[in-house]
């Protein structure tokens, strides 16, 4: 009986250390990982990122591994962030950040081949920033994906961002879509400018943060607007921290402006001032084009403006005029080839605050693609 309990007790000792050996730890600045829009690699084991549609991928053989992840951000349902994670482009599994939780359990069941897997930033930059610090696996193997041989980068607002996109609300009086930002229902893999970049089969980078404008904000502040933000990892003033520009798109999509405009449907309306919304995109076109000088460059709008309201204002004409304006400015002034588009005007059913519905993301998606594949020769 002393025998066999011995023989148990080193029965053990084996299965635990065998399992021990097999928990794999991968850390962020592994070979394997390829990131995807922008990331602070300042501490290369706990990279950290906000802007939506950010993105890690890697290939996995096995049948599970887990993330191992984290917020910074104040606490509150609508600071904290979602991510898609994706096996072969599907998504198989939604993370929502928890306190005081930092590993996620996701399922692949790819035991003998090896899958894409992507986690995809779903959620916008006031979120809260991401930390990744690896993921763990007991049995698997990795490898590295290849990039895809077009960059796009796409810079805008709530609409680019996916703003209240999962949701489908009738304006009134059958509804009301005045229900203000939840991060649940915000998911920038269904935005028009991912979708059109797996259209086009590209890599994906996005600058879109919800309010901002050209010169000034919705709110009519002129703090952080999106010319201010983008030589900036992070959109926040307290986390100053330049950008390298180290992802070079071939294409670029500015659809910028529409915040500008906000203020003009309050009673009495606060008019947008043509000189300051033309000079200061122009200022800001320059640097885009001084940071990535082999893009080629679309200017957008559209989607949410129109001439019929408020009544006698022509908001979409005047944004539409300037922003030609800004065009044909810029032309003059540099070689880079710039197109100019218009979405058409979204339909009800909204998402929350008058923004568009996945179903309407994916209807811009559809507009834009065949006059980029034109316009880029793709």
């Amino acid at each position: 009986m002393r025998i066999m309990n011995k023989l148990l007790f080193l029965l053990m000792l084996v299965l635990f250390f065998n399992s021990c050996g097999n928990n794999n730890q991968i850390s962020p600045n592994s070979e394997y990982f390829r990131y995807i829009g922008r990331f602070d690699f300042t501490n290369p084991k706990a990279p950290k990122f906000a802007h939506t549609g950010s993105m890690i991928e890697f290939k996995f053989k096995g049948i599970w591994f887990d993330i191992i992840l984290n917020d910074i951000s104040s606490e509150g349902a609508e600071n904290k962030n979602y991510y898609n994670v994706l096996k072969n482009g599907d998504i198989i599994d939604v993370i929502g950040i928890e306190p005081y939780k930092n590993k996620y359990h996701i399922k692949v069941n790819s035991p003998d081949s090896f899958a894409v897997i992507q986690i995809f930033k779903r959620t916008e930059s006031h979120c809260g920033i991401a930390v990744f610090k690896g993921i763990s696996f007991n049995d698997g193997l990795l490898k590295k994906t290849v990039p895809k041989k077009r960059k796009t980068e796409w810079i805008g607002d709530s609409f680019m961002a996916g703003y209240g996109n999962l949701v489908t609300i009738m304006p009134p009086p059958k509804g009301n879509p005045n229900t203000g930002f939840h991060a649940k229902n915000e998911d920038g893999f269904h935005a028009f400018g991912a979708i059109t970049s797996r259209k086009l089969n590209a890599d994906y980078s996005c600058i879109a943060i919800s309010g901002q404008g050209v010169y000034r904000n919705f709110n009519v502040g002129e703090e952080w607007t999106l010319p201010k933000v983008y030589p900036y990892l992070f959109p926040d003033s307290s986390w100053m921290n330049k950008y390298d520009f180290s992802y070079k798109p071939d294409l670029i999509v500015i659809k910028i402006g529409t915040n500008d405009f906000g203020a003009e449907m309050r009673k009495p309306p606060i008019m947008t001032d043509s000189t300051r919304f033309v000079s200061t995109y122009l200022s800001f076109l320059e640097l885009v084009i001084q940071k990535n000088p082999n893009a080629k460059i679309v200017l957008a709008v559209g989607g949410g403006i129109s001439d019929s309201f408020p009544y006698g204002l022509k908001r979409l004409t005047r944004f539409t005029t300037w922003v030609k304006t800004v065009k044909s400015e810029t032309t003059k002034k540099f070689d880079t080839q710039i197109g100019f588009f218009e979405f058409q005007l979204m339909n009800p059913p909204y998402g929350e605050d008058w923004h568009p519905t996945k179903k309407d993301q994916y209807r811009f998606a559809d507009e834009i693609t065949p006059y980029i594949k034109e316009f880029m020769g793709w």
